[in-house]
């Protein structure tokens, strides 16, 4: 009988997996880039939640101000092609109490074209335009990275070579639901690894290998390796009060049914029209006999 329990027990044991150490986690972990890459397929997307919070200094409390996103992004094979968005200005929050938001700003973009919400433009709009249309330069730096994928984060998680040099530099872990990726990236390493020329946020100029700054990063993913969360530090410059910009980005919903589409003809306005119309608004009237 001793002989037959000591069997069960050893048996039982053994059909047990064993607790994951986090070598094995790593060893074990899905991989992103991949998990990423399945995700893009046309008329699929991804929701996304994101506060950012500017900063004098890497412990400064003195700004704190930031840019809270809301919004949508769709996939195609070739990744993000089109995003619908809303973005508040943010307060600096109280001791106690939340940020007071601004009005609320939305954004579609569909490939190329992005529009903005007319009723955000600071001059006169003709009567049922409720969309600009802007030309990619005249958007300023923050409002085109904005607009390609919702987010102001400095780490572009759908670029796979970024990805690829994310992970590399990471020390992993298993956590409770995936995996944690920590790790940080000097501005000469980001740039290149980027497939596109990294922008520095507080001078809107590419960055280059004489740019001083970094990028610190804490990536969790699911059991299937889709990012769920990505908190970032974007420390610009040297010296003991650096500027930083902390982004938070919270990803849901990966795999939806999405299909953005452009706003009606009828309702849009480009950019060059609109600015016509603005000196066409004010034009003075010429001064004859009748109306001196």
């Amino acid at each position: 009988m001793r002989r037959c329990a000591a069997l069960a027990v050893a048996v039982l044991i053994a059909s047990v997996p064993a607790a994951m150490s986090p070598a094995a986690a790593q060893v074990g972990a899905p991989d992103p880039v991949r998990a990423l890459k399945q995700q893009f397929r046309h008329e699929h997307g991804v929701r996304i939640s994101e506060t950012n919070r500017f900063f004098f200094g890497k412990k400064s409390t003195v700004s704190g101000n930031g840019i809270w996103i809301s919004g949508r992004l769709q996939f195609a094979p070739s990744g993000p092609v089109a995003a619908d968005f809303t973005w508040w200005d943010l307060s600096k929050p109280k001791k106690g109490l939340p940020s007071k938001k601004s009005n609320p700003y939305r954004v579609i973009r569909v490939g190329k074209d992005v529009y903005d919400d007319a009723d955000r433009y600071p001059g006169p709009v003709p009567d049922g335009k409720k969309w600009v249309r802007f030309p990619d330069k005249h958007r300023g730096r923050m409002n085109r990275d904005m607009a390609r994928a919702a987010s102001l984060q400095p780490i572009d998680i759908y670029d796979s070579s970024m990805m690829r040099a994310v992970l590399k530099r990471s020390a992993s872990k298993p956590v409770s639901g995936g995996f944690l990726y920590r790790g940080t990236m000097s501005y000469q390493e980001l740039s290149r690894v980027s497939k596109s020329t990294p922008i520095a946020w507080t001078s809107g100029k590419p960055i280059g290998k004489k740019s001083k700054g970094k990028v610190s990063w804490r990536l969790w993913t699911g059991r299937d390796g889709l990012p769920k969360r990505l908190v970032t530090a974007d420390t610009a410059g040297g010296g003991k009060e650096p500027l930083v910009k902390r982004s938070d980005t919270r990803y849901t919903d990966w795999g939806c049914h999405l299909v953005i589409t452009a706003p009606p003809t009828d309702e849009v306005i480009d950019e060059d029209d609109l600015l016509e119309y603005a000196r066409m608004q004010n034009t003075p009237i010429p001064t004859d006999a009748k109306n001196t």
